[in-house]
């Protein structure tokens, strides 16, 4: 096509498309990067668009400044200023759930207006567990208000979230209106406040008071041993599977690794042939100490041709979460063949609501899934340092760079001053920062003053949150140019009209809160926006209203746990039932639709 108005089959094609692509989130089989780049895929191939039209979503500056500003919460995390933020979560809570809550509240909603939320609640997820273990409060009544406190925080300037840099830079490049730093400040604020408000008034009488999966498991476990043994000359166990060393003993008694020569053995143990030197770890509980010990000096008690004893010590207890980007997540237990790798144990699964105790060996493992894992201590330290394998324990300060703590909090200080100010009151009229530029600026400020390291940097970046914006980009620029966002907006006017621009405005705001529920927060934005301009134009109001509708409906995510991403981090380390979001969430969500509807004509004339 070489201009014109496009042909009607493209338009019922990037309709498919967009359909096809929100049911493959929903499905959840694919990653949602790929499906998002295989839509751009389809439209490069089919002729819809040309490659530079491609191209451009590369080049828009929302991905970049998402990247900048992850660099810039990194050097935070980096050098502790989180983890403070944890230290000072303990002094004002006291042992208080209530004053925890408060704390948890303004400290999450004022720190996710700068930084990414992600970094600041898996930092704050220990931290809060310690202080349940050593208080006896109840995560559940505290991981669900942390969760929320960080989206409504983020909806008070334009860095909080994603979905805010993806609607401004949207905007921008239709020529529809620009957003600086703080614009929606005014009604994130409201948002924060009456959300918090609601936290604390209900949040007691809705929020469950529930175990996480550790706490629930060592009331009944008691202390556990590590028993190791080897194999001596003349054992009449040589030759034999490695699981015939316990038969017929204890079902406490687990073997967890079989070392040969100085390595461990990765084959499964029923194909394990014992030879002589091997050197077994078997896993007991106090009374399999009693009945496997026979003096003060460690014995198996299989007798002294069986297996000679070599050391006993006790076992080292791990609660964690798979993240997002996890090697980990898609894979059964028996294919990382994770008893061999780590030399450990898991005891549990925690997924959906339910605690898996069993048949763990053919899971297969999925983000969000808390898992309990009991070892020696290197197999242990193995595994925390595993990508994205979330260690719900404390960080040590001495994992922080605390000596470019300055540094990190001037570099995100030096973010918002340059986002915030006109330079014209000092003679440069023409020198004004905006979002991109500010965050391009702090980010590598950061790392030339060493608060990350480059490959530490890269590391931070979610690379699965920019590929899935650029692919979904391409999509959105495909609905802009076959006329498909015009057609909807035609369709919404048809059918909210008699309502009004305030009609419609509530309309576009319920729609993106329920799509956000479903699918990401970030595609929901990028589809709507295009859209809310669209109807803006056919019904002769300014466009603004109808986008801040877009952000806000797309960002207050709370009626379930896979709507937004910190949602998901605490639905398994919280012990959450998918419901206790429903119970929560929806009447928040339906409260700020109604706030939004009031307020946002009023902050925003049409």
């Amino acid at each position: 096509m070489l201009g014109g108005v496009p042909p009607e089959w493209q338009q019922y094609f990037v309709f498919a498309l967009v359909i096809a692509v929100f049911a493959a989130f929903l499905w959840g089989r694919l990653s949602v990067e790929l499906i998002a780049l295989g839509g751009a895929g389809a439209l490069l191939v089919s002729g819809i668009l040309e490659p530079d039209e491609v191209l451009a979503a590369f080049s828009n500056p929302a991905p970049v400044t998402i990247g900048a500003l992850f660099i810039i919460s990194a050097a935070l995390e980096r050098t502790g200023q989180i983890a403070r933020l944890g230290r000072l979560f303990n002094l004002v809570a006291k042992g208080s759930e209530r004053r925890a809550l408060a704390a948890l509240l303004v400290v999450c909603a004022v720190c996710s207006a700068f930084v990414n939320n992600t970094p600041l609640v898996v930092i704050l997820l220990p931290v809060i567990l310690g202080f349940c273990r050593d208080s006896g409060a109840k995560p559940s009544r505290l991981l669900i208000p942390m969760s929320y406190a960080t989206i409504l925080g983020g909806v008070c300037s334009m860095a909080g979230t994603s979905t805010n840099i993806l609607v401004d830079g949207i905007a921008r490049e239709a020529g529809a209106a620009e957003f600086n730093l703080f614009s929606i400040a005014p009604l994130g604020i409201v948002f924060a406040l009456v959300g918090g408000t609601y936290l604390w008034l209900f949040g007691s009488k809705l929020l469950p008071a529930r175990d996480t999966l550790a706490t629930l498991l060592d009331a009944t476990k008691g202390r556990e041993f590590l028993i190791q043994a080897a194999v001596p000359e003349d054992s009449p166990l040589i030759g034999k599977p490695a699981v015939e060393v316990l038969e017929g003993r204890s079902r406490k008694l687990k073997i967890i690794e079989v070392r040969r020569f100085g390595r461990i053995l990765n084959a499964a143990l029923d194909r394990i042939t014992l030879q002589q030197g091997d050197r077994i770890l078997i896993r007991t509980g106090t009374k399999g100490v009693a009945e496997l010990s026979r003096s003060d000096d460690v014995n198996v008690g299989l007798g002294e041709q069986d297996l000679q004893p070599m050391e006993k010590r006790e076992a080292v207890l791990l609660e964690g979460m798979i993240g997002p980007n996890s090697s980990l997540a898609g894979q059964t237990l028996a294919e990382i063949a994770f008893r061999q790798r780590f030399g450990a144990l898991i005891l549990a699964i925690h997924r959906e609501g339910q605690n898996i105790t069993r048949n763990f060996e053919t899971l297969r493992l999925e983000f969000g899934d808390t898992l309990l894992v009991e070892g020696a201590r290197e197999g242990i330290e193995r595994l925390k340092a595993e990508r994205d394998f979330i260690t719900l324990s404390e960080p040590t300060p001495e994992s922080f760079n605390l000596r470019k703590a300055p540094l990190a909090l001037a570099g995100i200080i030096l973010f918002v001053f340059l986002a915030s100010f006109n330079f014209g009151w000092i003679g440069l009229p023409g020198l004004q920062f905006n979002t991109f530029a500010a965050a391009f600026v702090g980010a590598l400020f950061v790392l030339l003053t060493g608060c990350l390291r480059p490959r530490e940097a890269y590391d931070a970046v979610d690379w699965k949150i920019l590929l899935l914006i650029i692919g979904m980009l391409v999509i959105g620029s495909a609905m802009d140019k076959t006329g498909g966002a015009s057609t909807l907006a035609n369709t919404v006017v048809g059918w909210l009209g008699p309502l009004g621009p305030w009609g419609i405005l509530c309309g576009i705001y319920l729609l993106a809160n329920i799509l956000t529920e479903m699918v990401s927060n970030n595609a929901v934005a990028v589809v709507l926006a295009p859209i809310a301009i669209r109807i803006a134009e056919a019904v002769d109001v300014s466009p603004i209203p109808m986008l801040v509708a877009v952000m806000f409906g797309a960002s207050a995510s709370f009626a379930t746990p896979i709507g937004y991403q910190t949602n998901t981090y605490v639905f398994g380390a919280g012990g959450y039932y998918f419901k206790d979001f429903v119970k929560v969430g929806l009447p928040l969500n339906l409260l700020l639709w109604a706030v939004a509807s009031l307020l946002i004509p009023r902050i925003w004339p049409f």
